[in-house]
């Protein structure tokens, strides 16, 4: 059996961890880098990590993905979402190895109510965040045809800080808590991702040649943040958590705020259509999460 080598990036991320977590293939190698271990914005660290673990195709997980802060620290943004990508792709490219790259539905700019985005829909970005994430697309595009961009939205998980763990933090601590009307989007459960990630690789790997471009993976159906927010409420609630008043607001309710699409939904036929990968209900993936996340909670009382 030919062991097949994939290097991480972006391991202490959800979806590194999430990946870590999964039972991999058993001719997998996983190699897991987080960024102590493999910045990837510097080329020389990048060049020598991929020089002795010799890959035989990448996966970007890495990103800085604090929307917020990516307005704050445009500059940290740019280089981590930018040039950080555009090294690596140059890397892959260099060794002749495919790279799967990881985005978000940020890059579009909300506007179109009427459908989800298809992958080649023009990208306009509201934010820093959104903007930087498409200049690292457009960088893997230009350094390495051998590439994957795979867009997701709204990822949640029980690994790390994320829109799920958050929120279960404000409903143990408040007795209300605001949510938003005006943004409707994907939420997509990190471990569906790692499974997508685990398919599309052994198919690139068994010489896939119509596997290559810019595909869409999230959840299904899309849900006002309001919604997702009453979903992980009566979830929790199953399993012994609050009931907090939830109040419906309006994104500018919370002034200083990055702006965010008003509908960012994703439109997941093409990856269907060549990998035969469907996308879950999300109400599946917060039922596994938040069951994982009370049950080692109760493990360490």
């Amino acid at each position: 059996m030919t062991t097949k080598r994939i290097m991480l990036l972006g391991a202490s991320g959800q979806i590194g961890q999430a990946l870590q977590a999964e039972n991999l293939p058993a001719d997998w190698q996983l190699g897991s880098y987080g960024r102590a271990e493999c910045d990837i914005t510097r080329h020389g660290m990048v060049q020598g990590v991929m020089r002795d673990f010799k890959p035989d195709l990448a996966i970007n997980a890495a990103a800085m993905v604090a929307v917020d802060q990516c307005e704050k620290e445009q500059d940290k943004a740019v280089t981590i979402n930018f040039e950080g990508p555009a090294n690596l792709a140059a890397q892959c490219a260099a060794m002749d190895i495919p790279l799967i790259h990881i985005s978000t539905d940020f890059v579009f700019d909300g506007m179109d109510s009427m459908r989800p985005y298809n992958p080649d829909d023009p990208m306009n970005p509201l934010n820093v965040y959104g903007n930087t994430k498409m200049m690292g697309e457009e960088s893997v595009r230009h350094e390495h045809a051998w590439h994957v961009i795979l867009r997701t939205s709204s990822v949640f998980s029980e690994f790390g800080s994320n829109l799920l763990t958050r929120t279960l933090k404000t409903i143990n601590e408040n007795p209300s808590i605001k949510s938003v009307t005006d943004q409707k989007a994907s939420p997509t459960y990190a471990p569906d991702i790692a499974k997508a990630l685990i398919r599309i690789s052994d198919a690139i790997l068994s010489g896939k040649s119509d596997g290559f471009g810019t595909f869409h993976l999230c959840g299904t159906p899309a849900a006002t943040r309001l919604e997702f927010t009453k979903a992980i409420m009566e979830t929790y609630a199953t399993h012994g958590g609050k009931r907090p008043e939830i109040i419906p607001a309006l994104s500018s309710d919370f002034p200083g705020l990055a702006p965010r699409p008003a509908y960012s939904a994703l439109d997941c036929t093409k990856i269907e259509a060549i990998y035969g990968i469907t996308p879950r209900p999300w109400q599946e993936g917060l039922n596994e999460a938040i069951s994982r996340i009370t049950a080692a909670k109760t493990a360490e009382n």
